[in-house]
């Protein structure tokens, strides 16, 4: 990976990177607990964010919001180039109207209306904040550059999504039902076998679906979305043993570990900073 460009302060973090040659094994399913705002320049592939798959042509725009799981299927035949620019509800709700910029990313099903097209934010000025913001950054004006040109970005897109109005019916999709499943019982009991009971398939079926439309195994995607979870309320100040608790671990030792192994710190040490580190399943 060359990075072109890349920079990071408390509440934002933004690379500008290029693979001459994608390997599509380095890019496994992740999530991030801050907001991302993709932009797909150069390649052949496509984004599956909770399972919905989404084509990708240069100039398209991917939105994902705080802890939904995506994952990259880039083919290596052309070389990848993408901006990626992940904030904090907080860079936008400081400003009055912020709120309103942020309907895209919250007001939807789990998922859904994550791809503006390049035809759709054609006339825009999406693109041009995107080359200014970089350029202005790159001249020692970071903070200035991400806070002065995310929000006409976030506008623009906002009028899109206004535009789009509500969310159309969609025909029953299986996958996507067990995912709005667990999401809905995420701190219940869940197992492997009273999810396939559930939608009566079988565990080794239900593997291989979700393997195919989220990139990772059911147990995976459940323990990322619980640990996430947790620490958004470890950082609002609940105790590491109740927020475990809560959020469906019986085992202390066990939420540990895993804790640590994804996170790189200890529940009591953590403050959920913005690193731009992804959270990955492998």
């Amino acid at each position: 990976m060359r990075r072109i460009y890349e920079y990071s302060d408390a509440n934002f973090v933004y690379h500008h990177s290029i693979d001459d040659v994608p390997a599509p094994e380095e890019y496994p399913m992740h999530a991030h607990d801050t907001h991302e705002l993709f932009c797909f320049m150069s390649g052949h592939g496509s984004y599956l964010v909770e399972g919905n798959p989404y084509p990708l042509r240069p100039g398209d725009i991917m939105l994902m919001r705080a802890w939904e799981t995506h994952k990259l299927q880039i083919q290596s035949d052309r070389p990848y180039e993408r901006r990626a620019l992940s904030f904090r509800d907080e860079a936008v709700r400081q400003i009055p109207g912020g709120d309103r910029l942020l309907e895209p990313f919250l007001n939807r099903g789990l998922g859904r209306r994550n791809l503006y097209t390049a035809a759709e934010l054609h006339g825009s000025c999406v693109e041009a904040c995107f080359a200014s913001m970089e350029r202005l950054a790159a001249k020692g004006e970071g903070a200035l550059a991400f806070s002065s040109f995310l929000y006409p970005i976030l506008c623009e897109i906002r009028n899109r999504f206004l535009e789009w109005g509500p969310e159309p019916q969609r025909p029953p999709d299986l996958t996507a039902e067990i995912v709005e499943y667990i999401n809905l019982h995420l701190c219940d009991e869940l197992s492997l076998s009273s999810i396939s009971s559930r939608f009566y398939i079988s565990k080794t079926h239900l593997n291989r679906l979700f393997r195919q439309a989220i990139g990772s195994s059911v147990w995976e995607y459940i323990q990322i979305k619980r640990l996430m979870l947790c620490r958004s309320k470890i950082a609002g100040g609940m105790p590491a043993v109740t927020a475990s608790a809560q959020c469906g671990f019986h085992d202390y030792s066990a939420f540990y570990r895993a804790y640590r192994k994804l996170f790189h710190a200890a529940p009591s040490q953590d403050r959920a900073d913005l690193t731009g580190v992804d959270f990955i399943m492998k």
